[in-house]
């Protein structure tokens, strides 16, 4: 293999007034051998009419479902159909950087071994100015890094076809927003995952983020369908039997992050109580404290993942 390609793997849904700058951070990649696969859950927006020209120009496969299945169905839609050595996510808010691909080729051809990883990434405002610098846990035990907080996200991941062929994203109803932190959870379960150790991925922050509008009753009943599903599951449970206490505590810290965006002071409170309810060890972390914090001050701050 001696020029790895890649599928980039879009799904998206009402993103008319960023899809074209997303796609564009595509094109202007300095490696030339990727394809570009856009997933559209039935936008009711122009998203059909602003993708037009780059299908038209043959640098973009568009699919259209015909509702809005979420961003699960869509990623194993685009999977489906890729063609590349290794497919990457990314949503169509979000940002490659010029090397990301040509990067993600030599790490591919220099450890061959390894079939899933990932490059660092940053969140930056519309304008692309930095927001904030993710901090990205050691992989030296990597159960423990995933079962603290979903560090693979969904951007700047890289999975050979050996995995996304036999893995999916589960579309249970309920894991929607929590769907692709249940991924890597099984994908790690069963493979070593690399780190590029390069800012390559931009995820824009704005207002209309998915993120930003999740209900957090609907986002708690999905974690407790993830939590069971790890319990129940025999070859996860023993993979993240250690670690099953601190999901869960991490789940509830997540949605006091989410707590805080909506300045529901009281809310944050109560998930982080039982954060520490669940794994008391959370509650010395600087995580745990920094939410703890802004949640105390009545302040918000966006940038911590799941």
């Amino acid at each position: 293999m001696d020029s790895p390609s890649f599928s980039v793997v879009i799904p998206t849904y009402n993103r008319a007034g960023f899809i074209a700058k997303t796609l564009g951070s595509v094109l202007a990649q300095t490696y030339p051998h990727y394809e570009i696969i856009v997933v559209d859950n039935c936008s009711t927006d122009d998203t059909a009419e602003v993708i037009a020209p780059f299908v038209a120009g043959g640098r973009v496969r568009f699919i259209r479902h015909d509702r809005n299945y979420e961003r699960a169905r869509s990623r194993n839609t685009g999977m489906a159909a890729a063609r590349g050595d290794y497919v990457t996510l990314l949503d169509s808010d979000d940002l490659m950087y010029p090397d990301n691909l040509a990067d993600a080729a030599a790490y591919a051809l220099e450890r061959p071994e390894i079939k899933c990883f990932h490059n660092l990434n940053e969140m930056v405002d519309p304008e692309g100015r930095v927001v904030y610098r993710h901090k990205f846990p050691p992989l030296g035990d990597q159960a423990k890094a995933i079962a603290s907080g979903n560090f693979m996200s969904c951007i700047g991941d890289f999975i050979h076809r050996e995995i996304y062929q036999n893995y999916q994203f589960d579309t249970h109803p309920r894991l929607t927003g929590v769907e692709d932190w249940d991924f890597w959870l099984r994908v790690l379960a069963d493979y070593r995952v690399g780190r590029i150790e390069r800012v390559n991925s931009g995820i824009v922050q704005h207002g209309g983020r998915s993120v930003e509008s999740q209900d957090l009753t609907s986002l708690e009943a999905g974690y407790a369908v993830l939590h069971r599903k790890l319990a129940e599951d025999a070859r996860l449970r023993a993979v993240y039997g250690p670690h099953l206490r601190r999901i869960e505590a991490n789940s509830f810290i997540y949605l006091a992050i989410l707590g805080n965006s909506g300045r529901l002071r009281r809310v944050s409170l109560g998930y982080l109580r039982r954060a520490a309810s669940a794994d008391p060890t959370v509650a010395v972390t600087p995580r745990y404290l920094r939410v703890l914090q802004l949640a105390l001050t009545g302040a918000s701050r966006n940038g911590a993942r799941a």
